[in-house]
């Protein structure tokens, strides 16, 4: 028997041209299997081309590539998931269960879009029920793939995504794009399911309770091997950051998808009016459950993609898509008890514990009853039989009473049920709070919150160990963080000298995360992610944001009243400046943005607002205008305003901004002024 050859050694051009003839055959049937689920060879002779590919990779090394069938799967497993930051966001959608509110969502787009129905085409698609993620191709060869995380930044599971069926690790494509972000789902199916299920009862192993948990679970695995044996699939929905390519809407961009090999739900998508997409999610939803996967509503979105730029995005949501849910699936069970919960904000909210309730593919045992008028609507009492559905397929709550148990009525506590601390009634929002800052309750919420990977993203800092630092006293306020050390942690149980260290290096990086998500992972009222990095883009230091008045933050334009409010009370809180000023003294030094490039345009130094339907641009397309022509937005009239524009049925600003004597110009007076 002859030895094989070197690794170095060339085959014959035969033999490549074997090889090559061999591999194209073999992809051709995973597309047909996996993509259009249609088998033409039996798998014994499917395993008799990937054998003769082995084969003759084992004698001739050089001719497998990374992207050789035999390398789809497997792989070194990684020590841990690392953190990967988006080029462009991965938003959500804003989603409806009502038909009406899919029509005002259309009309929104009509009006923002000056009236142009000829141009309108929609889309509509499958809304899959999986794991949003993002798979990255440099000059048509696979690099990476990240999860959606928290829409900024995700976990890098480059390691199993090489295990999803049938995903090509070379577009199929002489031309790919030098870099391609695709968007989409990862899945699995539910005959995949049912066999992994299968296998694990048989095994006496716990039972997964659905596909998407499983896939969630699976794709984050370290170890890709491990992972291969559950099949994974992936439908891409979207673009991220593309260099080399543009098409020009989103059906021409599934197409183009799907011819260079890249799995889509495109055969259950449908292009038309608002008439025709809404027929075809008539269809979807009359036929989910004869799916191979779980989908759980349809999403909606204008095809062109320079109209979907005009439309432009929220902090969370682009304007131009909605997501359609379906019906929620219900089921039926008993209250055992209402238990009282207390959050982050001190709010308490009532808790229905419940029979364990089998619905869509979740087992259900506690529901919220969000707050005592919640509860008095419903009429929930302990010992009633109810019905429970998952709102959107994810969040569970009662619907209904089905049969009284004759149960005494709930009564609020009056006071916390942790700390004891006598509770207020929140004169904003129907709900109760604990207002004791340093209740062990409301500390674990906001130490969770304050680490948490939005905010400062202290590595290793989970739940149970939040709860050892507050049950021994550790932390009772979010500065203590800062002072712990790695002598103190490491005398925790279950806590060795080096995760103690980890712990401590984590919160040392900490101190220097950017200004916007310290404030973020303060958790002040109503201060978001978003509003949090307006505020510290307007002002980048916390020594120019502690000078700064309700009226400079109403001026900022998206910041309202409410916002301002919050914000301010917590600047002239002085228990919060004083607990500040300690962070500071432990070493605090938020990272200051990154200041706006300077512009010497026509608009420098002068404020503007807009109001009313403009007819030549969108509200986006204005607001980039002064900000590149050196001005800055407001985002109500005030006399801090230099200029109001106004497009038609332009309403009360109008008549504040003539009582202020502000200068006021028409729409084509501002393009003017602008140079358009």
């Amino acid at each position: 028997m002859s030895s094989p050859p070197d690794a170095g050694s060339s085959p014959p051009a035969a033999v490549r041209q074997d090889y090559e003839a061999l591999v194209a055959e073999i992809r051709r049937h995973d597309e047909l299997y996996y993509q259009r689920d249609k088998a033409v060879i039996t798998d014994a002779e499917y395993d008799g081309l990937f054998r003769r590919l082995t084969d003759l990779e084992a004698r001739w090394p050089s001719l497998a590539g990374d992207d050789s069938p035999s390398r789809q799967v497997g792989g070194a497993p990684v020590p841990h998931l690392k953190s990967v930051a988006h080029r462009r966001p991965m938003l959500s959608l804003s989603n409806t269960y009502s038909r009406d509110e899919v029509l005002e969502w259309h009309q929104r787009v009509v009006d923002f879009l000056a009236g142009k129905l000829d141009q309108l085409v929609f889309n509509i698609e499958p809304k899959l029920d999986g794991v949003a993620a993002e798979l990255i191709y440099e000059q048509g060869r696979f690099v990476r793939a990240i999860t959606r995380g928290d829409g900024k930044t995700g976990d890098d599971v480059t390691h199993t995504a090489r295990t999803l069926v049938g995903l090509p690790r070379v577009l199929r494509t002489d031309h790919p794009p030098a870099l391609l972000e695709v968007r989409g789902e990862v899945i699995m199916t539910h005959a995949d399911f049912a066999a992994v299920n299968a296998a694990r009862e048989v095994a006496g192993e716990e039972l997964f309770v659905n596909p998407r948990n499983l896939a969630s679970g699976t794709l984050k695995m370290l170890n890709p091997v491990q992972a291969a044996r559950r099949p994974l699939s992936f439908k891409a929905y979207g673009l991220g950051v593309v260099e080399g390519w543009q098409p020009s809407g989103h059906a021409q961009m599934l197409q183009t998808l799907e011819d260079w090999g890249l799995p889509t739900a495109r055969e259950l998508a449908l292009s038309g009016s608002l008439d025709e997409v809404l027929a075809q999610h008539e269809v979807l939803r009359s036929g989910r459950d004869e799916l191979l996967f779980d989908v759980d509503g349809s999403v909606i979105k204008l095809d062109d993609f320079a109209l979907q730029a005009r439309l432009g995005e929220r902090s969370r949501s682009p304007r131009w898509a909605i997501a359609f849910k379906f019906p929620a699936r219900s089921g039926r069970s008993v209250v055992r008890e209402i238990q009282v919960q207390v959050g982050r904000t001190g709010a308490l909210t009532p808790r229905a514990v419940i029979d364990p309730v089998h619905v869509g593919g979740v087992t259900i045992e506690h529901v919220t009853l969000h707050n005592p008028d919640e509860i008095a609507r419903l009429g929930v009492k302990v010992g009633d039989a109810v019905f429970v559905e998952r709102a959107g397929d994810v969040i569970p709550k009662i619907t209904a009473v089905a049969e009284s148990g004759g149960g005494p009525a709930f009564v609020m506590p009056e006071a916390c049920p942790v700390c004891a601390t006598p509770a207020v009634a929140d004169d904003e929002e129907v709900v109760v709070r604990c207002p004791n800052r340093t209740c062990p309750a409301v500390m674990r919420r906001r130490i969770e919150h304050f680490v948490a990977r939005g905010a400062l993203d202290v590595d290793g800092m989970g739940s149970k160990l939040v709860d050892q630092l507050v049950e021994t006293g550790l932390v009772t306020r979010l500065s203590d963080l800062f002072a712990l050390t790695a002598e103190q942690l490491s005398q925790l149980p279950r806590m060795g000298e080096v995760s103690a260290a980890n712990v401590v290096a984590g919160l040392v990086a900490a101190r220097t995360r950017p200004l916007g998500r310290f404030l973020f992972g303060l958790g002040i009222r109503h201060v978001g992610d978003h509003m949090a990095e307006l505020v510290a883009s307007r002002w980048p230091s916390l020594t120019t944001l502690r000078g700064v008045s309700v009226e400079e933050l109403e001026d900022v334009a998206e910041i309202g009243p409410r916002v301002a409010q919050s914000l301010s009370a917590w600047l002239a809180d002085p228990d919060e400046q004083a607990e500040l000023d300690r962070m500071l003294s432990l070493g605090l030094v938020p990272a200051v943005p990154a200041p706006p490039a300077a512009s010497d345009g026509p608009l420098t130094g002068r404020t503007f607002l807009f109001t009313g339907a403009l007819s030549e641009l969108s509200r986006k397309e204005a607001g980039e205008l002064v900000k590149s022509a050196g001005g800055r937005l407001l985002s109500g009239v005030s006399k801090n305003l230099d200029v109001l524009v106004v497009g038609e049925k332009p309403g009360s600003k109008l008549k504040k901004a003539q009582e202020l004597g502000l200068e006021v110009l028409t729409e084509q007076e501002f393009l003017t002024l602008v140079g358009r």
